[in-house]
């Protein structure tokens, strides 16, 4: 079993708690990204690692063969999941995910089509061209790729020229050159986890998602997550079934999946899925409240093909404690180019931090694109009200600190602490 051997498609900061796994469970690691140390941390702890881009799909398939890999693992990447993908299929590897099922999760508009059929409520699309602009009474209204993620494309309309402009700025950043114009909808959203192991859908908790926009002429981007959702007996006794019901119809055998929803006009309107875990590495709070990890989970299947957890169905919630809370603050940064980052020990060590997930790295240089671009990184913090986390990010802000060439503290947050 320890003979196995796992490649990696990337090896930046998102992927090194899966690394240490790997080692701890004594299979052989081989990390590729065409980044270097200290950007491309799992170099450090790889057994072996290459410069190659991971979008080079023959190179890294010919170092598949000549190394025997026995498995593929993308983490949350949407740019290499698709690449794994093609990969396993070509070398009959196993994966979680086929084509099909990527493109449900990836393409905005086939996702609403599957919520439709399930009777799941989504937000009202409107279908305009150049000629009917003039008519549209509906505003404010969203413009987005149906392609995109991360807020990247997206645009809050209030008149004819910004629908204009919004239409424009979706199209550039779609692939496929497709959008969706939709109505918007005044509400925060709620975030909700489930995971597959041998096709059973398991329910693994909601949080309440807060966003505000970094800078004016972006779209609103995540400022706080906290679990439990307020709203979570009301999801489970109106929606959950349906959602269930929607993601077994899909074939899935395995993978983690969250799908953002807005609570409105008390319905649960959902917007968007990703069959992945979250970018803010969203296994931490399913494992804290339900003892599943997600990230274990895929790589045990990348491996062997089958599951982690026996008797998946009937796994008890022994982690889960309804009277704690869990939240994922982002932590921003302006735009520079980092020069020195300090304090990350001591962060690690304040009582209530339970994780930090760092994005960026020493001589990374920042844009100001008012996107998810902008993250330092996550930070998880648990705690039994929000006045007790707010105090524990108090004390994180204090100790952490990313300067630019100028010795000045780029971070700030976009939730007020």
């Amino acid at each position: 079993m320890n003979n196995k051997t796992i490649l990696f498609l990337g090896a930046s900061n998102y992927f090194l708690d899966a690394a240490r796994y790997v080692k701890e469970k004594g299979y052989k690691l081989i990390a590729v990204d065409n980044q270097e140390l200290p950007k491309a941390v799992v170099k450090s702890i790889a057994d072996e690692s290459y410069s190659i881009s991971t979008i080079d799909i023959e190179k890294v398939y010919e170092l598949c063969i000549n190394k025997k890999v026995d498995g593929i693992y993308a983490g949350a990447s949407e740019v290499n999941i698709p690449i794994a993908i093609e990969l396993c299929e070509r070398l009959g590897l196993p994966y979680y995910t086929n084509k099909k099922q990527w493109e449900m999760s990836t393409n905005k508009r086939i996702f609403k089509d599957k919520c439709i059929e399930h009777g799941i409520d989504v937000t009202e699309t409107f279908d305009i061209g150049d000629d009917k602009l003039d008519d549209m009474k509906y505003y404010p209204l969203v413009t987005k790729p149906v392609d995109n993620n991360g807020s990247t494309g997206i645009s809050i309309c209030k008149n004819k020229n910004e629908l204009k402009e919004g239409i424009k700025k979706a199209l550039d950043n779609s692939k496929s050159k497709n959008i969706l114009i939709e109505r918007y909808i005044p509400s925060d959203s709620v975030i909700i986890q489930y995971t597959i192991q041998d096709g059973i859908v398991k329910y693994c908790g909601m949080s309440d998602k807060k966003s505000k926009k970094i800078k004016d002429n972006a779209a609103p981007v995540m400022a706080l997550q906290v679990f439990p959702s307020i709203h979570e007996s009301e999801y489970l006794e109106s929606t959950n079934a349906k959602a269930i019901k929607m993601i077994e119809n899909q074939k899935i055998e395995y993978g983690a999946i969250w799908i953002e929803s807005f609570y409105y006009d008390n319905k649960f309107i959902f917007n968007e899925i990703g069959f992945r875990y979250g970018g803010s590495l969203t296994y931490y709070p399913v494992e804290y409240f339900y003892g599943i990890n997600q990230m274990k989970i895929l790589i045990n299947h990348s491996l062997f093909g089958n599951g982690l957890y026996e008797n998946f169905s009937d796994l008890p919630e022994t982690n889960h404690d309804k009277n704690k809370l869990y939240s994922i603050l982002p932590i921003q940064i302006k735009p520079c180019t980092i020069k020195q980052i300090r304090g990350i020990d001591k962060l690690r060590n304040i009582q209530g931090v339970h994780e930090f997930v760092q994005s960026h790295s020493v001589g990374d240089t920042i844009p100001g694109s008012g996107t998810t671009l902008q993250v330092f990184g996550y930070l998880h913090v648990t705690g039994n009200s929000i006045e007790e986390i707010n105090d524990t990010f108090k004390m994180s802000k204090e100790v952490l600190n990313v300067s630019n060439e100028n010795d000045e503290n780029m971070l700030f947050t976009i939730w007020e602490i």
